[in-house]
């Protein structure tokens, strides 16, 4: 099973603006949950691990787990802390820019324990997805870092740091954070806007070389519209294009990258086989080459729809099939 902590937010998504009013249309969302919903839908077994709110949003959210076939664990679903929200706001090319309310809100204030508890239920494990705005906002943050390093036997841990500024308050605190969870993790998704903000001073291509010397972790690079680099600790990289399909906007893009690539992986047992201990197994230039590719079908087509709303593997392989 493919594991997701992390949260599950409510995006308004600027529309348009009417004198000195500007609209918004609301969408389900979070890295985390965008992840998972991804995942779910490429075909996987998906169990999310975050914590909801009893408001309106978090049982708007609760039904979406539902109707996704995401398995969730009923104790973390009745917070009386708020949902998180996100305000996304468009430019000329569909790319969105970020404000978010998440201090104080349910998706951030888990606890080891409460975690720790859930995991506990689910002894076929494969792999952990982590990252986003609950590794930013205290306390959760700290809770997810020390869970992940408790956790015997530790699951594969695919990390996306998902740098958000606006939600970070000590970024110099943020980042021994961030790289000690990158210490932890087998894989490690990155923007080049993320890996620009980690390494200030590098080019993207040269950070990227350094983080994955510096954690032996394998590395995602992505570009947009210039595609996504896997660069391995075994000294060989791998190139894979995006696929060019009209874009009504680029929310969740990443985290469907993520989603679809985790489903691939898993259903080659890249995670290792049922009934023995979760770890990474060798990954070559080809299994690399079509996982990415998958991955990148996924999130051309989730590029090609409003808000974040993934696609099917029929959906996708449809796609693949068409090129």
């Amino acid at each position: 099973m493919i594991g997701v902590i992390g949260e599950a937010l409510i995006d308004f998504i600027g529309t348009n603006v009417e004198g000195s009013s500007h609209n918004f249309a609301s969408y389900i969302g979070g890295c985390g949950l965008n992840a998972a919903t991804a995942a779910t839908r490429a075909g996987s077994p998906v169990g999310f691990f975050g914590k909801l709110s009893s408001d309106m949003f978090g049982l708007r959210i609760l039904d979406h787990l539902v109707d996704n076939k995401v398995l969730f664990d009923p104790a973390l679903c009745n917070s009386p802390l708020p949902s998180m929200i996100g305000f996304a706001q468009l430019d000329e090319q569909g790319k969105a820019s970020y404000a978010f309310y998440s201090k104080n809100t349910a998706p951030v204030c888990l606890n080891s324990e409460e975690l720790l508890d859930c995991l506990s239920n689910h002894t076929d494990l494969k792999v952990l997805h982590i990252g986003s705005v609950s590794l930013a906002v205290k306390p959760g943050c700290d809770a997810i870092i020390d869970t992940v390093d408790f956790l015997k036997p530790r699951p594969v841990v695919f990390l996306d740091p998902n740098v958000r500024p606006s939600v970070i308050e000590d970024f110099e605190s943020y980042k021994t954070r961030l790289f000690t969870a990158c210490r932890l993790a087998d894989i490690i998704k990155l923007s080049d806007e993320d890996l620009l903000l980690l390494y200030p001073g590098l080019d993207v291509e040269t950070a990227a070389k350094t983080l994955c010397a510096e954690v032996s972790s394998h590395v995602i690079l992505t570009r947009g519209k210039q595609g996504s680099t896997w660069f391995s600790p075994d000294k060989f990289t791998v190139d894979s294009p995006i696929i060019d399909l009209p874009v009504v906007d680029t929310v969740g893009a990443g985290d469907t990258f993520s989603g679809s690539l985790l489903s691939y992986l898993h259903e080659l047992n890249c995670f290792g086989e049922d009934g023995k201990e979760p770890s990474l197994q060798k990954l070559d230039k080809a299994m690399i080459t079509e996982a990415m590719r998958f991955a990148n079908a996924a999130a051309s087509i989730n590029c090609s729809r409003k808000g974040c709303n993934p696609p099917s593997r029929k959906e996708v392989e449809s796609l693949l099939a068409s090129l």
